[in-house]
């Protein structure tokens, strides 16, 4: 994405990684469609990064376990753009079902295949004619799980394995001249609402960082990463970033 300012499309908006991100481009002078599930969050954060920054940011409330809509829904969303397309930032994804594989309800599971892997298949095929378009930026949040095994996760290291497939296969098949750069950013312990969610709490939370065993990266790290892949010079393609906690103890 470099260059001047362009729109920028993140999934997963409404908090955590997504939100972060939103915050940081806006600030940069990017207008943004931001796209999530809580309908009245994304809104709050559209209309706040509007105000604060003077960007356009369209909210666009999608629930992406419903993929068997979601190419409709995002054709109608492309359709409303602020502006070209110069990147998009997928982050949406959750971990419910975590626990070892002979206890799980398998309905989790599929859940994350839907949102963890297969919408953002979905979204980055639908979005592909644009970027190429611009010369823009994909970037994937994907998970150290990815490559990274790990009891309890074993449903979410699959559908971050199969996310790690997707990107590198697809990096491929785009290489500039002609593609959009693509970059898998893979993170480790984060300090957002996903941990609650995995710990069981009954409402989604950000824990205290004093909470954790170690110090965990926090969503505002992952949102500088993604910043810094995306405003790499054109001849310069970041394929693939591991952030990691310092004193990670898994």
């Amino acid at each position: 994405m470099p260059g001047a300012a362009g729109t920028v499309l993140i999934t997963g908006a409404s908090s955590g990684i997504g939100a972060a991100t939103a915050r940081r481009l806006a600030a940069r002078g990017h207008d943004l469609v931001l796209i999530a599930r809580r309908e009245e969050r994304l809104k709050a954060l559209a209309a706040e990064l509007s105000a604060e920054h003077g960007t356009a940011v369209v909210a666009a409330p999608l629930d992406l376990e419903h993929t068997e809509e979601l190419a409709d829904a995002l054709t109608a969303v492309l359709a409303a753009l602020p502006g070209p397309l110069a990147g998009a930032v997928l982050a949406a994804g959750h971990g419910r079902g975590h626990g070892p594989v002979r206890e799980a309800d398998s309905a989790p599971w599929e859940s994350q295949l839907r949102v963890n892997l297969l919408a953002p298949m979905i979204v980055t095929r639908q979005l592909l004619p644009e970027l190429d378009a611009r010369g823009g930026d994909l970037v994937l949040v994907g998970s150290v799980f990815g490559t990274r095994p790990s009891p309890g996760y074993a449903a979410y290291s699959a559908t971050k394995h199969g996310l790690a497939g997707f990107v590198r296969s697809l990096a491929e098949e785009e290489r500039p001249p002609g593609g959009c750069r693509i970059c898998l950013i893979s993170p480790g312990a984060t300090n957002t609402e996903f941990a609650s969610v995995l710990s069981g709490a009954p409402a989604p939370r950000v824990h205290q960082v004093t909470d954790w065993p170690y110090h965990p990266l926090l969503a505002e790290d992952v949102a500088a990463a993604v910043e810094w892949a995306m405003s790499r010079p054109g001849h310069a393609r970041i394929a693939e970033l591991t952030l990691d906690p310092a004193d990670a103890r898994y």
